[in-house]
């Protein structure tokens, strides 16, 4: 019966599938330069707007001392010192996020649209050499993180991964994909904060409730980040907010979004005007250019002043612990 009533859609992406697989006589892994810049162009997309914001939340995090964590006093060095340990967690968990959604057919189709680029759709490596790969770094990811003691946001992660990929929870509602990602930035914050303290210290309560507050400001603002992949994302099926709601309200709901978050982050904090400036006018730019500049390139160099706001926003408790 199920035959009976296949969707064309699938039929679409098992035959792109067994297409690659069939046509392609590629050796994976390859030379390690190859191999290297597969692993690059794997989770390249994820470096701006995934590792850089999350490894600079925990770097900062941890130099607020007692804003944030158990330190009373922070040594600035060693604690700067750990920035590698904190940018490998970041990277190895974008990695296995990005081969668990490069690999899926549907993804495929997208990425032929939005990034032609990456492994998949330029030919670097098949999907059945995907998932096997994927198989490979999952426990060795694990493993390298139990040993910085992170193992358990890893394995959250892994969970997260599965529901939004292999599950649709990024297609089938845009609210839920927000969900995802907003919960999925929590973990990443935890983890690289946990990672940056080292493990002597840990982040305390006040460090829950921030990475909370971000959340809140990530589910709300992350779908920024689909108004430059609109032609993918209706090619792959995806609901996303501006192809549901409409790209004019969609720009809007941002527009209002970032602004509000802003505000509420610098009230939070209780900082003075220097702690204020940048998150304000960051945010500021950011909705202005979001109404104003509509192509597809404006959109994408909007999108990553999204990290470049998240990280004014991180400075907060640090402005607030050193001036006040």
């Amino acid at each position: 019966m199920a035959s009976e009533t296949a969707n064309p859609r699938d039929k679409l992406t098992m035959a792109t599938v067994e297409d690659i697989n069939a046509k392609q006589n590629i050796s994976f892994p390859g030379s390690p330069s190859t191999f290297l810049q597969t692993l690059w162009l794997f989770s390249y997309s994820d470096l701006p707007i995934l590792v850089f914001p999350v490894t600079c939340f925990g770097i900062l995090a941890a130099l607020s001392g007692p804003q944030l964590t158990t330190n009373p006093s922070p040594n600035t060095y060693s604690i700067l010192l750990r920035t590698p340990l904190v940018i490998l967690f970041a990277w190895l968990n974008v990695l296995v996020l990005e081969v668990a959604n490069q690999r899926l057919p549907e993804s495929i189709i997208e990425d032929r649209h939005n990034k032609p680029w990456r492994p998949l759709p330029s030919g670097r490596l098949t999907p059945t050499q995907a998932r096997h790969f994927l198989i490979a770094i999952m426990p060795v990811v694990l493993a390298i993180t139990y040993t910085m003691g992170v193992w358990k946001e890893t394995a959250l992660l892994y969970s997260l991964d599965w529901m939004y990929n292999d599950l649709n929870g990024a297609d089938d509602s845009f609210i839920v994909r927000d969900m995802l990602n907003s919960v999925a930035f929590a973990v990443y914050h935890m983890g690289a904060l946990r990672v940056a303290c080292g493990l002597h210290h840990a982040p305390n309560t006040t460090a829950f409730i921030w990475i909370a507050v971000i959340s809140g400001a990530v589910f709300c603002t992350v779908n920024l980040q689909d108004m430059k992949d609109q032609e993918g994302d209706a090619a792959k099926g995806r609901k996303t907010a501006p192809l549901v709601i409409g790209d004019g309200p969609a720009r809007w709901n941002i527009a209002g979004f970032i602004t509000i978050w802003s505000l509420v982050c610098v009230f939070i904090w209780d900082v003075n005007w220097v702690g204020c400036v940048l998150p304000l006018a960051v945010g500021s730019l950011i909705a202005v250019r979001v109404l104003c500049l509509r192509d597809r390139k404006s959109d994408h160099n909007t999108f990553l002043m999204w990290s470049a706001w998240l990280l004014c926003v991180y400075l907060l408790p640090v402005v607030k612990e050193y001036m006040g």
